[in-house]
């Protein structure tokens, strides 16, 4: 039996390119739309409506609203690069600074440029945990590479002076102070602006973690 062959068209660069960019459109959508309405009040047909595309078309793009929110908050935390937050430059940065305070000052800056794009997202994600499983198994994973990269942080500090605390205690505290939820109830409910939020945290950070 001969082997069917589909028309060219549908694999051509340009159909690829196209269905990248309806998907990268969708999830931008998504990210707005979680972000303001949450996880239970948002809606498919209000994303399909952010993203100028039809109902249907974000069903054949993503198969529910936990994968949704999953590429979109993956999205805003990578910054739409292809790659884990450990492998990316700015945190290869702030390792590789210098001296410890200006590591800690990398470290504020990066939080508050992370939680710019993800902070409302992160939030969403986390209070749909308590009635979703999936979104409970993706709050996770979050957490777990928040404290993996505070344990790397935390190592690398050692080699450049002496902590107030030992290695793991300085992971926990890099862990709690950097939340994103901290950021979210600063800037969204608080009354600092991003900047000053930077500010806070590099000076809290530098006040607490050298001895």
């Amino acid at each position: 039996m001969g082997r069917t062959v589909e028309p060219r068209s549908q694999h051509s660069p340009l159909r690829r390119a196209q269905a990248a960019a309806t998907r990268a459109r969708i999830i931008e959508a998504a990210a707005v739309v979680f972000a303001t309405s949450g996880f239970e009040r948002a809606r498919i047909e209000d994303i399909a409506d952010e993203a100028g595309v039809a109902y249907p078309t974000v069903y054949k793009a993503f198969a529910n609203k936990p994968a949704l929110l999953t590429a979109a908050v993956t999205a805003a935390m990578t910054g739409g690069e292809d790659t884990d937050i450990e492998r990316q430059t700015w945190f290869q940065e702030q390792l590789d600074a210098p001296d410890a305070e200006t590591q800690l000052r990398l470290i504020a800056r990066n939080a508050r440029r992370l939680y710019d794009r993800a902070g409302r997202l992160l939030e969403t994600v986390r209070t749909a945990a308590t009635v979703e499983a999936s979104i409970a198994e993706l709050w996770q994973a979050i957490n777990d590479d928040r404290v993996q990269r505070s344990q790397t942080t935390a190592q690398r500090l050692a080699t450049k002076t002496r902590l107030r605390a030992s290695i793991p205690s300085t992971a926990r505290t890099l862990w709690a102070l950097t939340l994103p939820e901290v950021y979210v109830l600063q800037v969204h409910h608080g009354d600092l602006s991003p900047d000053q939020y930077e500010r806070w945290l590099a000076d809290l950070l530098v006040a607490a973690i050298p001895a």
